[in-house]
């Protein structure tokens, strides 16, 4: 069921693909390895695991509401007041996010590629280009993420290349030994990282295939994304020891830096360079649907997204560009992130069931 101009699965996926895979991944067995250690990429399959089943409770929400995007849906479950102030906490949250992704972005480019180039001059151009794509329908998105969805095989066939290089599976053993507490303290590490799936709650409306089919191609989008986690985070730590992994800030792209062939050479920029298409777009992702709080009281398309850019890139511009900044931002990106991402969804659930508010599907 669905309408006619409906999102398609394939641009559902890469849509939802492109912004999971941003920012998180590429220092994630750094970050892990604090934690879970060499059992990082456990850590990461019960994190797949703990998303699958938020992706189910969304979609139990979402299909007794299948004609209303989210900002809708809580006016109607929790009312006209108490809805905009959930609303605007949902606002809040996805700008605080853009601003957050459009800062590490900026960092990393900045770090790898552009040492010279001021981190405002990197962050303007991300910005000028994200409010370009925004101002474009969700179509229009869907189809350039689609389009660019080419570069995951360019990336793939590029992380054969470290194969070549000397690899120890000794470094994954003995597995289990990092124990279970800190197994569990990875697992809030690997969600932070897989963070982006919560623009689910905004597709169902517009999706051509629901229900089911919506159901089953959301876990497939899961499956696909924690099984990129996993193999990108083995690789590094069979590349590195744990001692060189919990040095170096960014492992899985610094794999490629030994790597030297005859046509080709610091592999590491030219992965990290296309890397970073889905990277600077999954900014592009968060303001167009923040964007859709403040369209629902203006006629031009163009002003609510140039406002809530707007808002996104001061932050940026007020934020203090050192990693001691960005893991405070990240702390707050997180907190804020399970409530609005977990707690919200479950308490309009819950609410919904309780007093039996839904709407109907459109038969066509």
């Amino acid at each position: 069921m669905g309408t006619k101009l409906g999102l398609t699965k394939t641009q559902i996926f890469f849509l939802i693909v492109h912004t999971q895979i941003g920012i998180g991944m590429l220092n994630l067995p750094h970050k892990i390895q604090g934690t879970a250690k060499h059992d990082g990429w456990i850590s990461i399959l019960l994190a797949g695991l703990c998303i699958q089943g938020i992706l189910f409770l969304y979609w139990l929400l979402m299909r007794r509401f299948p004609n209303s995007d989210f900002y809708k849906i809580t006016q109607s479950v929790l009312g006209i007041h108490l809805g905009r102030v959930c609303n605007l906490a949902i606002y809040v949250y996805l700008i605080i996010t853009s601003a957050f992704v459009l800062l590490v972005a900026t960092q990393m480019i900045r770090e790898i590629l552009l040492n010279r180039t001021p981190y405002w001059a990197v962050g303007l151009l991300i910005f000028i280009m994200c409010m370009y794509i925004c101002n474009s329908s969700i179509h229009v998105l869907a189809r350039i993420l689609t389009v660019l969805s080419v570069t995951f095989l360019f990336l793939f066939l590029l992380s054969l290349f470290p194969f070549t290089l000397d690899m120890d599976l000794k470094n994954l053993l003995p597995i289990g030994s990092s124990g279970v507490k800190n197994i569990v303290f990875g697992v809030n590490d690997s969600l932070i990282s897989l963070f982006g799936f919560e623009i689910i709650l905004f597709l169902y409306p517009l999706a051509a295939e629901k229900n089911k089919a919506f159901l089953k191609n959301i876990s497939y989008i899961n499956l696909f994304v924690v099984c990129i986690t996993v193999y990108l985070t083995i690789l590094a730590m069979v590349v590195f020891s744990n001692k060189v992994i919990a040095q170096v800030k960014y492992p899985v792209i610094y794999i490629f830096r030994p790597i030297q062939l005859m046509s080709l050479d610091r592999i590491d920029q030219l992965f990290f360079s296309i890397w970073s298409i889905p990277m600077v777009l999954s900014v592009s992702v968060y303001v167009f649907f923040a964007s859709k709080f403040l369209k629902n009281n203006r006629k031009h398309r163009s002003i609510p997204i140039l406002l809530t850019g707007g808002l996104a890139f001061v932050l940026f511009l007020l934020a203090e560009k050192t990693d001691a900044m960005i893991e405070q931002y990240s702390n707050i990106v997180t907190i804020f992130g399970f409530l609005i991402i977990g707690i919200v969804p479950l308490v309009l659930l819950v609410t919904s069931i309780l007093l039996r508010i839904e709407e109907k599907e459109d038969t066509i």
